[in-house]
Formats: structure tokens, C-alpha cells, sequence
């Protein structure tokens, strides 16, 4: 289990914790106030925030600095891959959602309105505190769940996010637009969020080698094998998100418990 587990979750899945998505939790520690100002504030933070962490990137001021960064990004907002059957176990726990543009991809692509972020809370207070450039639609957990399955067909990965940990505020979709997968993984700066609890795995005996996976991964993790005519998936590459599974027409991917998976466990 990841150490959120073992933090939030009493060595069980954190976000699977009724309490972590409370209203009483949202009322303390100003984290209603903190969600508001970093949503509508994002746009003219992050990109002053990137061009600073350009000019240590490279250099040995990166490697104090990123314990640093850590440890606020883990107080304050951060996230966890989850795969499809853990966002359907979370909307057991949640009234409903909210679908709002994607801050991220406002900074990276500039479209104003890409909608892949679901808010899990339905509070008015924080609501009304947004500027009217998120013009929220209201969803119910099937209509939710449903446009969240449409994400994972074509390859978006769910992750949970907290606002001023542990609670959690939002499921969001992410590809190579966001700024999460950016720095987390392409840029490889610092974690941002942590992978899934799971790992994938490939049925040799059940796959046809049509690749498709390949494409759809969004880490790297998966390789062919010219001789085999299959594909195999690299377990410490691998983020446990499950969308590979949503382009197999064999059913030959499945996913395993991290823990139970030696090259992977601990990983995170």
C-alpha cells in the first residue's frame, strides 16, 4: 500500500475512505478557500511557477529543492491513478459530480473549456467562489461514470487529487497535456502523483499482437516482441491505470495487486 494508505486510509485504500471526501474535512483548515484560489488562480500562477523551475532544473539547486517540493505537493495537492473499477468503487462513496474545464490543459493547449475534471464534492460555498469561466455542469454518478468510461476508451488516465491532503476534491483525466503527467513523468522533475494500486499484465497465450495497447499507454510500459508476434508490459514502468485494457479486443490484459507484483511492490 502506497504511504497515503497507511496515512488516510488505516492500510487500506485511502481514497476508498468515506472521510476523505467529507464535508466536515472540507470545512477545516480552509481548504474550501485554498480549492478556490487554486482554481482560479492557476492560469496566472503556474506558468511563472514552470519558467522557475526551469532555471534549477538542471542544475544542483534541483536536487535540494525537490524534497521541498515533495513535501508541500503532498500537503496541499496531490494524486493517485486509479483504473476504472476504483473511480466506480469512489462514486459508491460520492453524492454526485461536477464536470469543469481542465486548468491544466488552459495552461498547456490554451482551450478554456477541455472538460475532462470532475469535481466529487457538490458544495455550493466553493461553487459559488469559482469565476464564471468554469460555468459548471452538474452530473449525476451514472452520467458521470458513464462520460468517465467514454475517457478511458480513448486513453485518458483517472487520478484523484487532493485539496490540502487528504481530502479529496477531484477525479481528473489526464494525458500528456497535463501538467501532473508533465512533471511527474516527461519532464521527470518530481512526483506529483503517485501511480495506481495495481499493475498491469498481459496474457501471452491470449494476445494477438495487434499493438493496440501500445498505443494507448501513456507511460511506455508496454513492448513487442518481433519474434513472440505479443507484447509484454514492464511492471516498473507501468502506472497501473488499466486504459490498455480498454483497446484489447482479446480481453488478454488484466490487473494485479502492486503488492503482489515483486518487480513493482513499493513502487510508487
Amino acid at each position: 500500500m502506497c504511504e497515503f494508505c497507511t496515512q488516510h486510509g488505516e492500510g487500506k485504500k485511502w481514497y476508498l475512505a468515506m472521510e476523505n471526501y467529507s464535508r466536515d474535512l472540507l470545512d477545516q483548515e480552509e481548504r474550501r478557500k485554498y480549492a478556490a484560489e487554486f482554481l482560479n488562480g492557476f492560469l496566472n500562477r503556474v506558468p511563472p511557477s514552470i519558467k522557475q523551475l526551469d532555471k534549477i532544473r538542471k542544475t544542483p539547486l534541483m536536487n535540494l529543492a525537490r524534497p521541498i517540493l515533495i513535501h508541500n505537493q503532498k500537503q496541499d495537492h496531490y494524486g493517485q491513478v486509479v483504473p476504472m473499477e476504483d473511480v466506480e468503487e469512489i462514486f459508491k462513496i460520492v453524492e454526485g459530480a461536477v464536470r469543469l474545464p481542465c486548468v491544466c490543459r488552459r495552461v498547456t493547449t490554451g482551450n478554456m473549456n477541455a472538460r475532462y475534471c470532475y469535481g466529487l464534492t457538490l458544495d455550493k460555498q466553493l461553487f459559488d467562489a469559482l469565476d464564471d469561466s468554469f460555468s459548471l455542469e452538474f452530473l449525476s454518478k451514472k452520467e458521470a461514470l458513464e462520460s468517465i468510461r467514454k475517457l478511458d476508451r480513448e486513453g485518458l488516465v483517472h487520478s484523484v487529487w487532493t485539496f490540502k491532503t487528504p481530502f479529496i476534491g477531484g477525479l481528473c483525466n489526464c494525458d500528456q497535456d497535463c501538467m501532473a503527467y508533465r512533471i511527474t513523468h516527461a519532464r521527470r522533475d518530481y512526483p506529483v502523483m503517485f501511480r495506481a494500486e495495481w499493475v498491469a499484465n498481459v496474457s501471452a497465450g491470449e494476445c494477438n499482437g495487434c499493438r493496440l495497447c501500445m498505443r494507448q499507454c501513456q507511460y511506455g510500459a508496454i513492448r513487442y516482441s518481433s519474434n513472440n508476434k505479443k507484447v509484454v508490459i514492464d511492471p516498473t514502468a507501468c502506472y497501473g491505470c488499466g486504459v490498455c485494457r480498454a483497446v484489447c479486443r482479446e480481453k488478454a490484459i488484466t490487473l494485479s495487486p502492486r503488492e503482489s507484483v515483486q518487480e513493482a511492490a513499493g513502487m510508487w
